[in-house]
């Protein structure tokens, strides 16, 4: 019974072999960052693996749900983020 229901719970994790270094990198490169840009440029890959980590199984509807919710409520901030660099780096 227990076989079973691990059987139909299993997902293919041949897309965690990208999906791990990816963002491990993307912290490494976050620790060199000297500037606002460079520290977006790195967490934004980091934030991207982790919503497909969040939405990784295919069959639920709820991990589907969750990996939309992520990436429309990591949308905003991100746009807001840049929208404010893009206000305290210009010069009228």
């Amino acid at each position: 019974m227990c076989f079973d229901s691990s059987e139909q719970e299993r997902f293919d994790a041949s897309e965690f072999i990208v999906l791990i270094p990816l963002p491990t990198r993307s912290m490494l490169f976050m620790i060199s960052a000297h500037d606002s840009i460079a520290m977006y440029l790195a967490i934004e890959p980091q934030s991207l693996c982790f919503y497909v980590m969040a939405a990784s199984k295919r069959k639920s509807e709820f991990s589907t749900e969750a990996g939309s919710k992520y990436l429309i409520l990591g949308a905003f901030p991100s746009g807001i983020l840049l929208f404010g660099y893009d206000r305290t780096t210009t010069d009228i």
